[in-house]
């Protein structure tokens, strides 16, 4: 199998770094999201971050650098030691809605993930930064949840515009591809999160959040998602936003999750498991990489599951597109050709991609699993669909699940 091009496989002279871009935190207007980190910066005790990462090196002494990075659950910020080693300090917020925090399922999320990345390191060469350690409690004397981990001299997606370009943009998409048919050799015996390592090296796998679980079959977790997931939008946001389609889209999405139940035992091609690890947020947003896109790092894990080929197939976040069944009749023309440029461009880095897959080898997974499930359209985009739901996502979902049924 091919090499990913990331760190430590790089000479420096190959590696491209300006400099961190991470302006997100400096560039938010006034409102919720810029009060939350501003009340977090000034609530989080630095100097004890300090204290318990120099004592996790022996008391080599370290700084915070100035670098705020910012995302929607994580602040971020670079401890340099006195020997020039950086590591990564990355602290949870607290939720926007307050009644959403849970300490005890924050706790079960961090542990899961850390889980999940071991896993990882262990079974693949997908390059993950390394943890040195963590902290659940956000009563802890840092006064949030935190993890230190390695840190990588590169950027992600958010910081870098989500733009990639266009002369880097076939070797990206390439190592995306890499590390997606490496992820397809973690498998595990049932549908669920990764609670704990057992003495004889395998894993207890628990409930995933909001769904329940773990799941002997695909069956199972799509009842269970058709059961427990909702709309991500209000009535009356979805009446609004569906305008003067309010009569076909509102029936339409009100059915989705209905018609999910009626076909959960056909929705997947591999009903039993073992099942693939899901990352849960795939895509250019969490990957790191340096100025000329060479990939670096695979970050921020704490959604990850094992879970249904189709969903594992999803396309990477980079190049999601809606479904054309679901999607707004006029992006189309009368033989269904996508009439943008960018969804004509989208739907061709799809087809590269899927190409890519098909093009790896890999001797301790099987890769050919997620090629069929890229190259089974109706089910992957029904997979597409349903994370589209969960976001409130408007469109015509009725009209997916009919040209499925067809």
């Amino acid at each position: 199998m091919s090499e990913l091009k990331y760190s430590h496989n790089t000479s420096q002279h190959d590696i491209a770094f300006s400099g961190y871009q991470w302006t997100y935190f400096s560039s938010l207007q006034e409102g919720p999201l810029r009060s939350r980190a501003e009340l977090f910066f000034a609530s989080v005790n630095w100097p004890t971050l300090l204290d318990y990462a120099a004592k996790k090196r022996n008391g080599i002494n370290c700084m915070l650098l100035p670098d705020i990075g910012l995302g929607y659950n994580h602040m971020v910020r670079i401890v340099e030691f006195a020997d020039k080693t950086r590591w990564v300090a990355r602290l949870r917020m607290p939720p926007l809605a307050k009644s959403a925090y849970d300490e005890a399922a924050l706790n079960t999320i961090m542990n899961c993930e850390f889980n999940a990345i071991s896993l990882v390191q262990r079974k693949t060469r997908i390059p993950v930064p390394r943890i040195h350690a963590f902290e659940v409690k956000s009563g802890c004397s840092v006064k949030a949840p935190f993890m230190l981990m390695d840190c990588l001299e590169g950027n992600v997606g958010m910081d870098l515009g989500m733009e990639i370009p266009p002369e880097y943009k076939q070797a990206f998409l390439s190592s995306l591809a890499k590390i997606h048919v490496q992820l397809s050799a973690v498998q595990l015996p049932k549908i669920g999160t990764i609670l704990s390592t057992k003495g004889d090296g395998t894993y207890q796998q628990g409930p995933i959040p909001g769904l329940g679980g773990p799941f002997d079959t695909a069956t199972e977790f799509f009842k269970a998602w058709a059961t427990r997931t909702e709309f991500g939008m209000s009535d009356e946001q979805l009446r609004t936003a569906s305008g003067l389609y309010a009569g076909e889209i509102i029936p339409s999405v009100s059915s989705f999750a209905d018609s999910i139940y009626k076909l959960a035992g056909r929705l997947s091609v591999r009903d039993h498991g073992p099942f693939p690890l899901c990352h849960g947020d795939f895509g250019h947003n969490n990957v790191i990489v340096d100025d000329k896109y060479h990939v670096l790092g695979v970050i921020d894990w704490e959604t990850a599951f094992a879970g249904p080929w189709e969903l594992f197939a999803d396309f990477p976040l980079t190049l999601s597109t809606i479904p054309p069944a679901m999607d707004a009749p006029w992006n189309y023309d009368e033989e269904g050709s996508p009439k943008s440029p960018d969804l004509i461009r989208k739907f061709a880095d799809q087809k590269d991609y899927v190409a890519a897959v098909r093009k790896e080898n890999i001797s301790d997974g099987d890769s050919r699993f997620l090629a069929e499930a890229l190259g089974n359209p109706r089910r992957r985009q029904l997979a597409t669909a349903m994370r589209l739901y969960q976001n409130g996502k408007v469109g015509w979902y009725a009209k997916l699940i009919d040209e499925f049924l067809s």
